[in-house]
């Protein structure tokens, strides 16, 4: 077996193998997808006798957290024809595509699975959740909205105004995607289904965005997949349209951040909610993650932070983390110093740390945080506030 790059020769072996192992009609949606796909990422493909068997798809993307804007590998395209499963072709894939990755400075990586037990071989973990609203047309109440600012518009026509409204959302938040053209134009399809709903502000100023789309049996579901508000006049607004429907619609879906309530816009509806597991992310690089990374100012504070990490070895060692002030250091260690602030932990568990998934006390209490409870406490104080959120997939 032989791990290599592939070129825009093996599009249509590439284009094959994807087409075989999803169970995707070969139409001309489909190739285009491909295309894209193969534009935008950097494919490796695993051949065993100079054939193409088994693959997968790097998109060097950048994501958002808490004011700065971070390099993310999105893993997707892992396929394989049945008669190699098992034959460790992935495994060699994967390792190939992390090591790829932090040669490119990425020190995330994301990616959508299939089974999760499956990437936590290769050190990924469940880091982003949904919380799903089923609403129904009696739900609905007065959103005491003074003016109807709300109108209908073309993607294409605002694309400027609801790209930024989404920018100025997302930046200081924890995990979402900067989005490139080719994802915004992957939130639009099919572009003849989705339904874009823009606010204004007395001023005239975009303030908020709802992208939806009529599915179920007889379009009879009003599905939102994305309502954007920088406002709670404008998020009142977007709900308000979103109720003159009520009367022509069975029951209203919305995805919505895991943490996220709308007690305050449905005062007296019992809302039927449901909680998912979303994407898998893991730390690529620890120490490059650490040194980009947004802490708390605080006063001189010191932690040896232990790393185990099956797949990518560059992780596995101790880091010395010094925080004073805004200065950050980042060194590596021999060992913790004796009577230290030490924590060990798999990289799984630092991911799920430092992106916001699960407090310290939560991890240590579980076990898979190890050291000392107090020093647990002293490293989640250092952390910026915040709940993953993730609205793209790849």
């Amino acid at each position: 077996m032989k791990i290599k790059k592939l070129t825009k020769n093996q599009n249509q072996d590439l284009y094959d193998l994807n087409v075989y192992a999803f169970h995707l009609e070969d139409t001309k949606e489909t190739k285009q997808w491909m295309d894209d796909c193969m534009v935008n990422g950097i494919a490796y493909g695993a051949f065993f006798k100079e054939k193409l068997k088994s693959s997968v798809i790097v998109f060097p993307f950048e994501v958002y957290y808490r004011g700065r804007i971070l390099k993310m590998g999105g893993i997707g395209n892992v396929s394989s024809y049945p008669e190699v499963r098992g034959k460790g072709a992935i495994r060699q894939l994967m390792d190939q595509a992390l090591k790829e990755m932090k040669d490119q400075g990425h020190v995330l990586s994301y990616l959508d699975p299939f089974s999760h037990r499956f990437y936590r071989k290769f050190g990924y973990e469940i880091t982003f959740e949904q919380r799903l609203y089923e609403i129904m047309p009696e739900d609905f109440g007065s959103f005491k909205v003074p003016e109807n600012r709300v109108e209908r518009v073309d993607y294409e026509d605002q694309k400027e105004a609801i790209q930024s409204i989404y920018e100025k959302k997302m930046a200081q938040s924890i995990g979402p995607v900067r989005r490139t053209e080719w994802l915004w134009n992957k939130k639009f399809l099919p572009s003849d289904k989705k339904k874009v709903a823009l606010y204004r502000d007395e001023k005239d100023r975009p303030k908020g965005y709802l992208i939806y789309e009529f599915t179920g049996d007889g379009q009879n579901t009003f599905h939102i997949h994305e309502l954007m508000a920088l406002s709670g006049n404008a998020e009142r607004a977007l709900w308000d349209f979103i109720s003159t429907h009520s009367s022509s619609f069975e029951k209203f879906l919305y995805t919505a951040r895991s943490d996220q309530r709308l007690t305050h816009l449905f005062e007296e509806a019992s809302l039927k909610q449901s909680i998912s597991s979303s994407m898998m992310a893991r730390i690529v690089d620890m120490e490059k993650f650490l040194k980009q990374f947004p802490f708390k100012s605080v006063d001189q504070q010191d932690f040896w932070l232990e790393v185990s990490d099956d797949t990518a070895e560059w992780n596995n060692k101790v880091f010395k983390l010094s925080i004073s002030g805004e200065e950050v250091s980042v060194s590596t260690e021999e060992k913790a110093e004796v009577g230290s602030h030490y924590l060990k932990a798999d990289i799984q568990t630092w991911t799920q740390l430092f992106m916001q998934f699960k407090t310290a006390a939560e991890l240590h209490f579980e076990g898979s945080l190890k050291g000392e409870e107090e020093t647990a406490q002293a490293v989640q104080e250092i952390l910026p506030k915040g709940t993953p959120e993730l609205y793209d997939y790849f």
